[in-house]
């Protein structure tokens, strides 16, 4: 049996009863994250932008666009709220897809959801299931894949909002390796993209594409039915030819699931994930030592040598570009001493205390510190030289909010009425609260959509 085959043959296959207890816990932490993370997006003026975009295109209004009162088609929908979700980057990841999943997956099942009346309990089983797929695309496919400069939130999130899609519509074999078809073709997403409006744009795209092939698959349209696997398919342009393991991707589907190894992380940092072992190295040294940013001389960052390949920004000129910067990262945790939301703007930016320490900070590469996919690990070592003489430096190996390390179900639900206050009241944020504590019991997520309106 051939790639494509066994992907849908899990797709169609998997059941909620199939899917452990704690796995279950996982998806409903992780969902209310990304919500709180399109909350805050929708503050955002990407938000504006892509809802105003949406608003305009006049489509069937048949699903909610979060944080605004409009309704749109669902695939317009998905568009929007992917968008949002990622606007922040303070929404989840994980290191094997190399990538962000909830952003992908989530919108695409709520506006698909939503539009079918579907229950939170097969919302819930389709996440797991559009996670397993994308998830194990990326142990096949990465590290390579992302070298080559694709970003696969899109690319690994298009195939895995589709088997999501796939499920939630109950399409059998044949339609589900046609969406697979549709969707590969559909992929996309260019790193060079990173720190601009287009990175979280990804987010939507692969959340709309995704459920645009399974619609379209179920309603009859084809692809080719062996799109993993075939000569100029989804793996050999990805990836390019010999350079995946079809093996690693189909071998233990489901055995055990990705939603619990190895999980996802939430981030406490609205910042790309890989400055999130400086951050909590940096923060730590600043409370620790008392470290005042006039009397630092010099600080080092020592990491493995993909994150210089990822934090593109060594001299940020915005908000969006200051979360791809280890550099900027690093001056704000000194002056600031905390990374939220606030640190991550333009002001911050062009702010001048930040631009002359920013100038102060390196990043650096050693081969031992390297990244281990298998526990989410980007280790760094964190060195403050001071004015004085003075030296202290921090290791960090993994990041709060990695699943070694997980934030707690109360600092998730704090993060997100953190994200929703300039949108909800704190009467809605906490039903919200509630209601995805209990997901796998809603009969109809129409009535969670209608508390993010």
């Amino acid at each position: 049996m051939a790639t494509t085959e066994k992907l849908a043959g899990f797709i169609v296959e998997t059941g909620f009863d199939s899917i452990p207890p704690e796995g279950i816990e996982v998806v409903k932490r992780v969902s209310l994250d990304c919500l709180g993370a399109t909350l805050a997006g929708y503050d955002h003026p990407m938000g504006k932008i892509i809802t105003d975009f949406v608003g305009e295109s006049g489509a069937s209004p048949r699903a909610t666009v979060i944080g605004a009162e409009l309704k749109a088609s669902p695939a317009d929908a998905a568009l929007a709220n992917g968008t949002m979700a990622h606007a922040l980057d303070y929404d989840d990841y994980s290191l094997e897809l190399c990538g962000h999943p909830s952003v992908s997956l989530l919108p695409a099942i709520l506006a698909l959801g939503e539009d079918r009346g579907i229950s939170g309990k097969k919302a819930i089983e389709a996440y797991v299931i559009g996670f397993e797929v994308e998830s194990k695309l990326g142990s096949g496919l990465n590290l390579r894949h992302y070298e080559l400069g694709w970003h696969a939130t899109c690319t690994l999130g298009t195939m895995g909002a589709a088997a999501a899609c796939c499920a939630m519509l109950g399409l059998d074999m044949e339609k589900t390796r046609m969406a697979l078809g549709i969707a590969a073709s559909e992929a996309g997403g260019l790193r060079q993209n990173f720190g601009t409006m287009t990175k979280p744009f990804h987010a939507g795209l692969s959340a709309r594409n995704g459920l645009i092939a399974a619609v379209l698959a179920e309603k009859g349209f084809t692809a080719d039915k062996n799109i993993m696997e075939a000569e100029y398919g989804f793996c050999n342009l990805f990836c390019g030819k010999g350079e995946y393991d079809p093996e690693t991707i189909t071998g233990n589907l489901g055995d055990p699931f990705a939603i619990l190894k190895p999980g996802i992380s939430i981030k406490p940092y609205p910042s790309c994930g890989g400055t999130h072992t400086a951050l909590d190295a940096m923060l730590y040294l600043v409370n620790e030592h008392d470290i005042k940013p006039e009397d630092v001389e010099a600080i080092n960052v020592d990491a493995n040598e993909l994150l210089p390949k990822v934090l593109i920004h060594s001299r940020p000129q915005s908000g969006l570009e200051g979360k791809f910067s280890m550099e900027f990262c690093t001056a704000v945790a000194i002056l600031e001493r905390r990374a939220g939301l606030e640190q991550f703007t333009d002001e911050k930016a062009k702010d001048p205390k930040v631009v002359e320490l920013v100038k102060k900070v390196t990043m650096t590469t050693s081969p031992e510190l390297k990244v281990d996919g298998a526990v989410a690990s980007v280790p760094v070592n964190v060195v403050v030289k001071l004015k004085d003489g003075k030296e202290f430096s921090r290791r960090v190996d993994i990041a709060k909010g990695n699943p070694a390390v997980p934030l707690s179900r109360e600092e998730v639900a704090e993060k997100f009425k953190d994200c929703a206050r300039p949108v909800l009241s704190a009467e809605k944020s906490a039903r919200v609260v509630e209601l995805m504590d209990n997901l796998e019991t809603l009969g109809d997520i129409k009535a969670l959509m209608e508390l993010v309106a």
